[in-house]
């Protein structure tokens, strides 16, 4: 039987209107790293907990990407706290997925939380010092406290990353103190634009038509990091074979992927877009309508 860890929160792009609140109270800053989340423990018989981003995993047969992963976490058992969930980004390899960093992290895991319980986290430094004594790295910790406009999120950005070799992938800010819609503590995500799996494009400039709406909708999601996202999320699974009978489940998981990330933002752009003209078309007709009325009222109750 496979043993169970929980999920770890979404965490949503900054401005998507899940993470609202996100900055109402202290935050912490991270630089976000461009590998497969991996998340494991021990129970207090000895058992090894391991977990992908979408599912538990078997320790003595994991998915094959994350072999390597789970002979660190075997190295590491006899240091860790029962019952408590290390919370990492795993990286097989300097280029594990769009960035090519200068080097692995510490065993290929660099630690980014510690769950001690139901939404119970180390602190920053509880964190870090935790890192240390099990003998991996942690993702630098860039602020602790109010971040009260985007050009102070902005300004954390480092010019290279931890693992070298790259400007960071973007950062990830966390409120401990705040639970998102899936009931879980609040996460955001900023991402840089040389990064960004949307590339926005300019709507035409005046009125534009309804294929013209679409063509932009369509073009500003059908992009390459989308796709290789996918491909990722289904190799993390184990549900990718490297064969031509990939693709049906990988336009499966682009069309999962956006509607869950950008539906709002679709929304909202169809109705800038509609309402314009609905509000025009409503009231079609009243001008008219209000006058043959002023003038069944003028003779109203008149004698003929």
């Amino acid at each position: 039987m496979i043993g169970h860890i929980s999920s770890y929160p979404s965490i949503y792009a900054i401005g998507h209107k899940a993470v609202t609140d996100l900055f109402d109270g202290p935050v912490v800053v991270e630089e976000k790293i461009d590998g497969s989340q991996f998340s494991f423990g021990i129970t207090a018989d000895g058992d090894i907990l391991v977990r992908s981003k979408g599912k538990d995993m078997a320790p003595d047969a994991p998915e094959s990407m994350f072999t390597r992963a789970v002979e660190s976490v075997k190295e590491l058992a006899p240091h860790l706290t029962p019952g408590w969930y290390y919370r990492g980004e795993y990286l097989q390899k300097p280029k594990h997925n769009s960035l090519a960093y200068a080097r692995v992290p510490e065993r290929h895991i660099i630690l980014f939380d510690v769950t001690t319980g139901l939404e119970s986290w180390l602190s920053p430094a509880e964190k870090r010092a935790e890192a240390e004594r099990i003998g991996l790295e942690c993702v630098p910790v860039l602020h602790e406290g109010i971040i009260a406009s985007a050009p102070e999120l902005v300004a954390l950005m480092r010019e290279e990353s931890v693992l070298g070799g790259v400007t960071p992938e973007g950062l990830v800010v966390k409120n401990y103190a705040k639970f998102g819609p899936d009931k879980k503590t609040l996460m955001g995500k900023y991402v840089t634009e040389a990064f960004k799996e949307v590339h926005a494009k300019e709507w035409k400039v005046s009125n534009p038509g309804r294929q013209d709406v679409l063509d932009a909708l369509i073009g500003r999601y059908r992009t390459e990091a989308r796709f290789a996202k996918a491909v990722q999320h289904l190799r993390e699974a184990g549900a990718l074979e490297g064969s031509p009978r990939d693709i049906g489940a990988l336009l499966k998981e682009v069309q999962r992927d956006i509607e869950k990330e950008c539906a709002d933002e679709i929304r909202d752009a169809l109705y800038r877009w509609a309402w314009p003209q609905i509000n025009r078309a409503v009231t079609g007709g009243l001008p008219q309508w209000y006058k043959e009325r002023l003038l069944a009222e003028q003779f109203a109750g008149v004698e003929t």
